[in-house]
């Protein structure tokens, strides 16, 4: 069975909450200025624990690994932390 980028990033997702990160898979993420809806993981971690998290849960990570990474504003409710990026 084939992993989907959307399952490899809710599991990646799952791994760092479970880490004490603020993580979440976003399957609809729209990025400006291009048109249509990309899989996210908007996440407060840097990119190598991004590529960790990644490499634990996928069968073959290298095909899921982000390249992007915008900016995704502050972490809901909170006040501290550092921001969220939106990696995809």
């Amino acid at each position: 069975m084939t992993e989907t980028r959307l399952e490899v990033y809710a599991n990646a997702a799952g791994l760092l909450s479970r880490m004490g990160y603020h993580a979440r898979v976003l399957p609809d993420y729209q990025r400006p200025p291009i048109t249509g809806p990309v899989v996210a993981l908007s996440t407060d971690v840097e990119g190598v624990l991004v590529g960790y998290a990644i490499a634990m849960v996928a069968e073959n990570p290298e095909t899921f690994l982000p390249t992007t990474r915008m900016p995704g504003g502050r972490i809901p409710g909170s006040t501290k932390g550092p921001p969220l990026g939106v990696w995809f």
